[in-house]
């Protein structure tokens, strides 16, 4: 990054990098996500800060070094972003976004802020407005209908029943995945058609080994 950056332009450049990776932090925190505002918020600002101090506070640094580092290191975040529920993941697409606005804050810390501007938006509009077109392709058969869905098992001596009445219900479901969490619970997982999820809910906490049923991250509404 050549030339020298005022004391204010850096300033402005972390203020506008927190403020644009908590316009995407904003989003997650809406939707209850693990990372929220504030994560967000600090993801995008340190990279901003990394940036900056990579590029003008070591004299013949490579500022590309740093870049890569910063890439790396929110590689690790965003994988604690990411946790399994039974057999089922959760998390990507937060790790994801985490992922992005490190990108973004890198982008304001270099000057270059229309382009942190754009990227903000478009990450904005991937996370908030694609999962309505995800469920209208879903209806109209586009796109695969069928949602992850989970089941805590307090014991396995209904198991069979349980299982016999999920393929009752949605005949194409596939494999069952069984996941033993501890001592005293288990996991169910499997797929099934949205067309059955409230059916299946209902009658699935008829049983008095199950603890929870419910979809797994289910599509923004």
């Amino acid at each position: 990054m050549p030339g020298d950056v005022t004391v204010l332009e850096w300033s402005l450049r972390l203020i506008l990098a927190a403020l644009f990776s908590g316009i995407v932090g904003f989003e997650r925190e809406a939707q209850h996500k693990a990372a929220g505002l504030r994560t967000h918020m600090l993801v995008g600002f340190g990279a901003a800060l990394f940036t900056l101090v990579g590029g003008y506070a070591f004299e013949g640094a490579d500022p590309s070094r740093v870049a890569a580092q910063v890439v790396t290191g929110v590689g690790f975040l965003g994988a604690g972003a990411i946790f399994r529920q039974g057999v089922n993941v959760r998390g990507l697409t937060t790790a994801a976004g985490l992922w992005a606005v490190a990108a973004i804050g890198m982008t304001a810390g270099v000057g270059i802020i229309s382009g942190a501007a754009v990227a903000t938006a478009i990450t904005f509009v991937i996370l908030n407005f694609l999962g309505f077109i995800e469920t209208i392709m879903r209806k109209r058969g586009a796109i695969s209908n069928r949602r992850p869905f989970s089941v805590k098992l307090s014991n396995l001596t209904e198991f069979n029943q349980i299982l016999n009445l999920i393929r009752s219900i949605d005949d194409q479901t596939g494999d069952v995945g069984l996941e033993r969490i501890d001592d005293e619970t288990y996991t169910l997982g499997f797929d099934v058609d949205e067309s059955h999820m409230h059916t299946l809910v209902a009658a699935i906490k008829s049983f008095d080994s199950v603890v929870e049923a419910s979809e797994i991250d289910p599509p923004a509404q």
